[in-house]
C-alpha cells in the first residue's frame, strides 16, 4: 500500500543518534554509525524524529510500504518499560492518530495492562499551552505590506521579476500568526516567502528554489524567520544548504520568535 512513511539521506546523517532517540516506536535504530529505518510497521510515518536531527537527513515521502501495525508496534514498545510506552500513546494522541490509538488501549486492556496517566511527552511543537491574552493595540489604520503573489514557497517562481535583488523574508507558517506587527514591523521592504518545514512535503524543490533566488534572481539578502520550537529549525537548514549550493554569496539572517509573539533571538548565520 503506499502510505507515508519516513526517508534517511545516508550521506547528510552524522550518525548523532538524537532521531533514534525522538522514535519510542522504535522504527529507527543506530547501525555502524548511520540511522537506519529497521521496521516499516513500526514507522508511523509522523516525523517525530524530523525535529530531532540537526542534520536535516531525515524527510517524509508517500511511497510502497507494509501497513503501519498498532499491535507489533506495542509488543516491540511494551519490554522498554512505562515512560516509552508513555512517549508512543501521547505522540498518537498529539498527532490526531485516534484509530491507533484506539488499537492501542484496546491492546493494552487485552494484555491486562493498564493505560498510563500521560503528561505531554511527543514533539515539543506540538505540546498544547494556554496563553494569557495580551492587551489589544489602540486601533490604528493598517495596511499590508505584502508586495507580490504567490507567497508560499512551493509556488513562487524565481524568475519573477519581484523577485530580482530583492530582499527575502523566508518566513516559517505561525510566525505571522504569532507575531502581532508581523506585516508592519518585518514585512516592509522584503518579498516574502512561506513554508512549514515539518508537515511541507517535497522539500528538494525548496532547496532548488531558494538556490535558484540566489543565483536567477540575484536576492540582496535572506532573512530566515521560525518559531522557537525545534522542528521549525528545518527551515533554517533549508536555507543555509540553499546559501552554500548557490554560486553567488548572500547573507543569511535568522530571527526567532516565541509562541508569545515576541523576539527571541536575532543573529546573522551566514
Amino acid at each position: 500500500m503506499e502510505r507515508q512513511i519516513i526517508r534517511i539521506d545516508e550521506d547528510k546523517c552524522d550518525g548523532c543518534g538524537l532521531c533514534a532517540k525522538g522514535c519510542p516506536e522504535g522504527a529507527l535504530q543506530m547501525i555502524d554509525g548511520k540511522a537506519r529505518l529497521v521496521s516499516e510497521i513500526t514507522c508511523d510515518g509522523l516525523g517525530a524524529c524530523i525535529g530531532e536531527c540537526p542534520r536535516g537527513a531525515i524527510a517524509i515521502e508517500t511511497r510502497e510500504a507494509a501497513p503501519y501495525d498498532e499491535r507489533s508496534t506495542l509488543d516491540q514498545i511494551l519490554p522498554l518499560g512505562a515512560n516509552t510506552l508513555k512517549a508512543h500513546l501521547k505522540h498518537l494522541g498529539d498527532h490526531g492518530q485516534t484509530a491507533f490509538l484506539d488499537q492501542a488501549h484496546a491492546h493494552l486492556a487485552e494484555r491486562g495492562i493498564a493505560i498510563p496517566a500521560l503528561g505531554h511527552q511527543g514533539c515539543p511543537g506540538s505540546a498544547p499551552r494556554v496563553m494569557a491574552p495580551r492587551p489589544a493595540a489602540p486601533t490604528r489604520d493598517l495596511t499590508s505590506q505584502l508586495s507580490q503573489w504567490p507567497v508560499q514557497l512551493h509556488l513562487i517562481a524565481p524568475h519573477n521579476p519581484a523577485f530580482h535583488q530583492a530582499d527575502l523574508l523566508l518566513a516559517a507558517d505561525c510566525t505571522a500568526f504569532a507575531m502581532p506587527d508581523f506585516n508592519q514591523k518585518h514585512l516592509p521592504g522584503k518579498k516574502l516567502a512561506i513554508a512549514c518545514p515539518k508537515l511541507d512535503g517535497n522539500q528538494e524543490v525548496y532547496l532548488a528554489k531558494l538556490t535558484a533566488l540566489i543565483d536567477e534572481a540575484q536576492v540582496n539578502s535572506i532573512t530566515v524567520m521560525i518559531m522557537e520550537v525545534p522542528c521549525c529549525a528545518g527551515l533554517l537548514r533549508i536555507a543555509r544548504m540553499a546559501a552554500e549550493r548557490a554560486g553567488r554569496k548572500v547573507p543569511v539572517h535568522l530571527v526567532v520568535v516565541g509562541i508569545d509573539g515576541e523576539v527571541r533571538r536575532e543573529e546573522r548565520v551566514a
